[in-house]
């Protein structure tokens, strides 16, 4: 613990009434046709002289201010009251918003009072079931006490989604999808790209991508930058991708555009030169609409995301894929394409 990080224990108590603390978005899009079924609220704290810093820099100055607990609450009942402004705004339109996933800290985990405060937050706010996901790390899952199978019953119960986030940054046990009853996994950047550098690693990664199919998970790779990254993970079978090849977290105005199928904000977009090689994407021109791949049909007229039911009830089906591989819309808003097979009926739950 630095100097500098004691210094700004004052600003990040100040944060919490000041409005220097908040939360952005990173949508999921889904391989199959570019629909947004879901969401990351990740925080940010800005500071008035070190910008908008993200959890790395800001969460060891909550450690030496004992404010560790309280952040990652804050975050929780921000996430759900910003769910339930999603479907109020979307209410008597055809739009679903995405699922909204917020990452919880293990330390959380070992609270009696847990259970009670996620349900006293999810029924509070009304929402409807599946609108919130909580993911939690992989070795956040391996050092939980025993009872933590029937816990994530209970969030599932409640209609709260659950998922194993930064698979494969500890060791990426498949055990932990075999035997934990989840709706979602999210792979890892490294571990993706450590993973299928060659045919054996894309052998490795295709197994994992099938162990958690048999288990109905829906499969999200995260930190794809490239088109060609996300090819191959839709080759592979992977259900979702999330990186900035498609958008970074964005704040809670552009997020909402986006949940509400009002189009993507394209400022956040800056397609590289390897990106514009790869795919002959253009930043679109109009709303909701993210340009063609060379040989492949453009955007079509699109239809809402996921039906996110209650997780791990079949009855939220989505509408049927585009195979074409092109760009297609969902709520209005679509991202560049690429192959990939639909969800099941847990991933269509997933959202």
């Amino acid at each position: 613990m630095t100097a500098l990080d004691l210094a700004l224990v004052p600003a990040l108590y100040a944060s919490f009434d000041d409005g220097s603390l908040r939360l952005h978005y990173q949508p999921d899009v889904d391989l199959r046709n570019g629909s947004v079924p879901g969401m990351q609220a990740r925080p940010r704290w800005a500071h008035a002289e070190f910008g908008l810093l993200g959890p790395a820099a800001f969460m060891r100055v909550a450690e030496a201010a004992g404010l560790v607990g309280q952040v990652h609450q804050w975050v929780l009942r921000m996430a759900v009251t910003e769910a339930r402004t999603w479907h109020r705004m979307a209410a008597g339109t055809s739009v679903r918003p995405p699922r909204l996933w917020v990452r919880i800290d293990g330390r959380h985990l070992a609270r009696p009072e847990f259970l009670a405060e996620v349900e006293r937050l999810v029924l509070g706010r009304s929402l409807p079931a599946g609108a919130v996901g909580l993911q939690f790390t992989e070795d956040t899952l391996a050092f939980a006490p025993p009872a933590l199978p029937r816990l994530l019953v209970r969030l599932r119960d409640l209609g709260v989604a659950v998922g194993v986030d930064a698979f494969g940054t500890w060791y990426g046990s498949l055990s932990t999808l075999d035997v934990l009853p989840l709706d979602l996994v999210r792979i890892d950047g490294q571990f993706l790209r450590a993973t299928i550098r060659d045919m054996e690693g894309e052998a490795a990664f295709a197994s994992l991508v099938g162990v958690a199919h048999r288990r109905r998970m829906v499969v999200v790779a995260e930190d794809v930058d490239t088109a060609v990254l996300a090819d191959r993970v839709g080759r592979l079978d992977c259900d979702r991708v999330s990186g900035p090849l498609f958008c970074p977290p964005v704040p809670v105005e552009d997020a909402r555009m986006i949940a509400l199928g009002r189009g993507r904000p394209d400022r956040w977009y800056k397609p590289s030169a390897e990106t514009r090689a790869e795919t002959g994407f253009r930043p679109a021109s109009q709303p909701g609409w993210s340009g063609a791949t060379p040989g492949r049909p453009g955007p079509q007229p699109g239809r809402p995301g996921d039906q996110h039911g209650r997780p791990g009830d079949p009855q939220g089906r989505p509408a049927q894929p585009t195979r074409s591989g092109g760009t297609a819309q969902s709520g209005g808003t679509a991202y560049p394409g690429g192959s990939g097979r639909g969800d099941r009926s847990r991933a269509a739950a997933a959202g």
